[in-house]
Protein backbone atom coordinates (compact mmCIF):
# COMPACT_ATOMS: atom_id res chain seq x y z
CA UNK A 1 0.00 0.00 0.00
CA UNK A 2 2.84 2.44 0.89
CA UNK A 3 4.15 2.65 -2.06
CA UNK A 4 1.18 2.91 -4.20
CA UNK A 5 0.44 5.79 -2.52
CA UNK A 6 4.18 6.84 -3.25
CA UNK A 7 3.95 6.22 -6.90
CA UNK A 8 0.73 7.62 -7.31
CA UNK A 9 1.51 10.87 -5.01
CA UNK A 10 4.61 11.85 -6.86
CA UNK A 11 3.18 10.83 -10.62
CA UNK A 12 0.96 14.08 -9.97
CA UNK A 13 3.05 16.00 -7.43
CA UNK A 14 3.88 19.80 -8.72
CA UNK A 15 7.78 19.04 -8.22
CA UNK A 16 7.58 16.20 -10.75
CA UNK A 17 4.67 17.56 -13.58
CA UNK A 18 4.63 20.93 -13.77
CA UNK A 19 8.10 23.28 -13.36
CA UNK A 20 10.06 21.87 -16.32
CA UNK A 21 7.81 21.56 -18.78
CA UNK A 22 7.05 25.39 -18.60
CA UNK A 23 10.94 26.12 -19.00
CA UNK A 24 11.04 28.22 -22.73
CA UNK A 25 13.35 25.95 -25.22
CA UNK A 26 16.32 28.97 -25.23
CA UNK A 27 16.62 28.37 -21.14
CA UNK A 28 17.35 23.73 -22.32
CA UNK A 29 19.82 25.23 -24.93
CA UNK A 30 21.69 27.48 -22.57
CA UNK A 31 22.08 25.39 -19.54
CA UNK A 32 23.16 22.64 -21.83
CA UNK A 33 25.42 25.00 -23.02
CA UNK A 34 26.96 26.02 -19.68
CA UNK A 35 26.87 21.99 -18.93
CA UNK A 36 28.93 21.12 -21.87
CA UNK A 37 31.43 24.23 -21.43
CA UNK A 38 31.67 22.92 -17.82
CA UNK A 39 32.43 19.12 -19.32
CA UNK A 40 34.93 20.39 -21.22
CA UNK A 41 36.74 22.36 -19.07
CA UNK A 42 36.88 19.67 -16.59
CA UNK A 43 38.11 17.08 -18.96
CA UNK A 44 40.71 19.78 -19.93
CA UNK A 45 42.02 19.61 -16.38
CA UNK A 46 41.79 16.03 -16.09
CA UNK A 47 44.60 15.73 -19.09
CA UNK A 48 45.89 19.11 -18.75
CA UNK A 49 46.23 19.58 -14.51
CA UNK A 50 45.75 23.35 -14.81
CA UNK A 51 44.54 25.55 -11.83
CA UNK A 52 42.63 27.67 -14.67
CA UNK A 53 41.00 24.87 -16.18
CA UNK A 54 39.42 23.91 -12.72
CA UNK A 55 38.07 27.59 -11.94
CA UNK A 56 36.43 27.97 -15.27
CA UNK A 57 34.81 24.73 -14.94
CA UNK A 58 33.68 25.16 -11.33
CA UNK A 59 32.64 28.77 -12.05
CA UNK A 60 30.28 27.26 -15.36
CA UNK A 61 29.04 24.63 -13.16
CA UNK A 62 27.66 26.71 -10.68
CA UNK A 63 26.56 29.53 -13.33
CA UNK A 64 24.75 26.53 -14.81
CA UNK A 65 22.72 25.46 -11.56
CA UNK A 66 22.12 29.19 -10.82
CA UNK A 67 20.32 30.03 -14.17
CA UNK A 68 18.25 26.70 -14.62
CA UNK A 69 17.28 27.08 -11.15
CA UNK A 70 16.54 30.98 -11.05
CA UNK A 71 14.37 29.84 -14.28
CA UNK A 72 12.53 26.94 -12.57
CA UNK A 73 11.64 29.11 -10.01
CA UNK A 74 10.41 31.46 -12.37
CA UNK A 75 8.23 28.87 -14.24
CA UNK A 76 7.01 27.92 -10.77
CA UNK A 77 5.83 31.47 -9.88
CA UNK A 78 4.55 31.68 -13.25
CA UNK A 79 2.30 28.62 -14.28
CA UNK A 80 1.64 27.24 -10.29
CA UNK A 81 2.02 30.14 -7.94
CA UNK A 82 3.82 30.42 -4.38
CA UNK A 83 4.91 27.94 -1.93
CA UNK A 84 1.34 27.98 -0.19
CA UNK A 85 -0.13 27.36 -3.55
CA UNK A 86 2.59 24.57 -4.26
CA UNK A 87 1.72 23.05 -0.58
CA UNK A 88 -2.14 23.42 -1.40
CA UNK A 89 -2.30 21.60 -4.60
CA UNK A 90 -0.09 19.07 -2.52
CA UNK A 91 -2.41 19.04 -0.08
CA UNK A 92 -5.24 18.27 -2.19
CA UNK A 93 -3.27 15.53 -4.03
CA UNK A 94 -2.53 13.42 -0.89
CA UNK A 95 -6.33 13.81 0.69
CA UNK A 96 -7.83 12.76 -2.86
CA UNK A 97 -4.97 9.62 -3.32
CA UNK A 98 -6.01 8.23 0.14
CA UNK A 99 -9.94 8.69 0.09
CA UNK A 100 -9.32 6.57 -3.20
CA UNK A 101 -7.35 4.03 -1.03
CA UNK A 102 -10.07 4.50 2.01
CA UNK A 103 -7.52 5.45 4.22
CA UNK A 104 -9.50 8.09 6.60
CA UNK A 105 -8.61 7.05 10.10
CA UNK A 106 -5.60 8.93 12.20
CA UNK A 107 -4.35 5.26 12.96
CA UNK A 108 -3.87 4.62 9.04
CA UNK A 109 -1.63 7.79 8.61
CA UNK A 110 0.19 6.55 11.69
CA UNK A 111 0.67 3.11 10.52
CA UNK A 112 1.87 4.41 7.02
CA UNK A 113 4.30 6.66 8.93
CA UNK A 114 5.47 4.29 10.77
CA UNK A 115 5.97 1.83 7.67
CA UNK A 116 7.82 4.95 6.13
CA UNK A 117 10.30 4.76 9.37
CA UNK A 118 10.92 1.10 8.79
CA UNK A 119 11.68 1.59 4.83
CA UNK A 120 13.49 4.71 4.55
CA UNK A 121 17.08 3.75 6.21
CA UNK A 122 17.13 1.18 3.25
CA UNK A 123 16.61 3.76 0.49
CA UNK A 124 19.92 5.63 1.30
CA UNK A 125 21.42 4.14 -1.34
CA UNK A 126 24.78 6.87 -1.14
CA UNK A 127 25.43 5.06 1.71
CA UNK A 128 25.86 1.70 0.11
CA UNK A 129 27.46 3.04 -2.75
CA UNK A 130 29.53 6.05 -2.28
CA UNK A 131 31.01 5.09 1.29
CA UNK A 132 32.73 1.75 0.12
CA UNK A 133 34.16 3.41 -2.65
CA UNK A 134 35.86 6.24 -0.92
CA UNK A 135 37.05 2.99 1.87
CA UNK A 136 38.53 1.38 -0.71
CA UNK A 137 40.33 4.30 -2.76
CA UNK A 138 41.75 5.60 0.71
CA UNK A 139 42.89 2.34 1.32
CA UNK A 140 44.58 1.68 -1.75
CA UNK A 141 45.67 5.05 -2.39
CA UNK A 142 48.27 5.35 0.30
CA UNK A 143 50.13 2.12 -0.88
CA UNK A 144 50.07 2.89 -4.57
CA UNK A 145 51.57 6.45 -3.72
CA UNK A 146 54.02 5.06 -1.62
CA UNK A 147 55.17 2.42 -3.94
CA UNK A 148 55.44 4.41 -6.71
CA UNK A 149 57.42 6.97 -4.67
CA UNK A 150 59.60 4.18 -3.68
CA UNK A 151 60.04 3.29 -7.74
CA UNK A 152 60.57 6.89 -9.20
CA UNK A 153 62.90 8.24 -6.51
CA UNK A 154 65.47 6.19 -7.81
CA UNK A 155 65.66 7.83 -11.09
CA UNK A 156 67.06 10.97 -9.49
CA UNK A 157 65.91 14.57 -10.58
CA UNK A 158 63.03 13.50 -13.09
CA UNK A 159 62.07 10.61 -10.43
CA UNK A 160 61.24 13.70 -7.98
CA UNK A 161 59.22 14.95 -10.87
CA UNK A 162 57.44 12.23 -11.57
CA UNK A 163 56.74 12.11 -8.18
CA UNK A 164 55.44 15.07 -8.10
CA UNK A 165 53.35 14.48 -10.73
CA UNK A 166 51.64 11.22 -9.40
CA UNK A 167 50.62 13.22 -6.41
CA UNK A 168 48.95 16.02 -7.96
CA UNK A 169 47.42 13.39 -10.35
CA UNK A 170 46.26 11.37 -7.21
CA UNK A 171 45.04 14.36 -5.04
CA UNK A 172 43.36 15.30 -8.91
CA UNK A 173 41.14 12.78 -8.89
CA UNK A 174 40.66 12.61 -4.93
CA UNK A 175 38.95 16.38 -5.47
CA UNK A 176 37.25 15.35 -8.73
CA UNK A 177 35.27 12.43 -6.60
CA UNK A 178 34.67 15.03 -3.98
CA UNK A 179 33.20 17.37 -6.69
CA UNK A 180 30.35 15.04 -8.11
CA UNK A 181 29.92 13.19 -4.92
CA UNK A 182 27.21 16.08 -3.95
CA UNK A 183 25.30 15.26 -7.56
CA UNK A 184 25.86 11.37 -6.95
CA UNK A 185 24.16 11.73 -4.13
CA UNK A 186 21.37 13.35 -5.17
CA UNK A 187 20.98 10.84 -8.06
CA UNK A 188 21.29 8.01 -5.51
CA UNK A 189 18.82 8.99 -2.87
CA UNK A 190 16.00 10.63 -4.84
CA UNK A 191 13.97 7.45 -3.70
CA UNK A 192 14.97 8.34 0.17
CA UNK A 193 13.97 12.25 0.08
CA UNK A 194 11.09 11.33 -2.35
CA UNK A 195 9.98 9.02 0.92
CA UNK A 196 10.82 11.84 3.61
CA UNK A 197 8.84 14.61 1.66
CA UNK A 198 5.83 11.75 1.29
CA UNK A 199 6.00 11.09 5.26
CA UNK A 200 6.82 14.87 5.90
CA UNK A 201 2.85 15.46 3.69
CA UNK A 202 1.29 12.57 5.58
CA UNK A 203 2.03 14.27 9.10
CA UNK A 204 0.63 17.26 7.54
CA UNK A 205 -2.61 15.42 6.68
CA UNK A 206 -2.55 14.47 10.29
CA UNK A 207 -2.39 17.20 12.08
CA UNK A 208 -4.89 19.18 9.97
CA UNK A 209 -7.54 16.85 9.22
CA UNK A 210 -6.80 15.03 13.05
CA UNK A 211 -5.34 16.84 15.32
CA UNK A 212 -7.65 19.88 15.84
Amino acid sequence: MLWLIYEEYFNQNVRNTFFLKYLKWYVWVISVSLLALTVYFSIKFFFLPNGWFLLVSCVFAAGTGLYFGNEVEKSKLKNIGNKEDVFDHDMISIRTILNKRDINKIEQIELLINQINEEVSELKFSEKVLKPISKISTVLIIPIITILTKELLNYNDMGIYSVILVILLCLMVVGIFYMIKPLLEQILDTPYRKMRELKRVLEDVKMLDFLK
